[in-house]
């Protein structure tokens, strides 16, 4: 098979999150397209730049919610990727919940949401990398084939990084348990 090179981390794709936290006792969010679960699903890294107004939040709470979209709330997310929480309230977007941590605004319109807490915070510029544990994670019931998760039904968006830098829809599964079983 010939290989072509291509610029840029191919690992993708990946759902598209909308990262909230507090900023100034108001609910904040931002798209953030790159996000890494690790340690069995127990952690998120991901990497934020220093510039963004929901840093504030995450740095003067040390906590933040991941919030996975549906495709149903593409306008939305697409605002909160191109508005800052500067100039435009995005938490009126949203009907808004907080769990265990209270100051980890989260989605109730989203079909999955996690509360976290920050545990490091590194600092290589112009980016910090935020580190959080998973104190609590949500799931619309809908979302759910006998208490599993069913990524079908949360009906994610997808962010193609190595190729067009478009969203795109989750596919159809290719596989199945009775598979594995064979």
């Amino acid at each position: 098979m010939k290989k072509q090179e291509l610029e840029g981390n191919l690992l993708s794709p990946l759902p598209v999150v909308l990262v909230g936290a507090r900023v100034n006792n108001h609910p904040n969010f931002l798209v953030i397209g790159y996000i890494c679960p690790f340690d069995f699903g127990k952690y998120i890294f991901f990497s934020l730049y220093k510039e963004r107004y929901t840093r504030i939040g995450i740095h003067e709470n040390m906590t933040f919610s991941v919030n996975i979209p549906s495709i149903d709330l593409l306008t939305e997310t697409n605002i909160c990727g191109n508005r800052s929480g500067r100039d435009f309230d995005k938490g009126s977007l949203f009907d808004i919940f907080y769990g265990e941590l209270k100051t980890a605004p989260m989605i109730r319109e989203c079909p999955i949401n996690m509360e976290c807490e920050v545990t490091e915070i590194l600092d290589y510029y112009p980016n910090d990398g935020i580190i959080g544990r998973v104190v609590k994670s949500y799931v619309d019931p809908k979302c759910l084939i006998e208490d599993n998760l069913d990524w079908r039904k949360v009906h994610p968006i997808i962010w193609a990084t190595g190729g067009d830098f478009n969203f795109y829809q989750l596919g159809e599964r290719v596989s199945n348990e009775e598979d594995k079983n064979d």
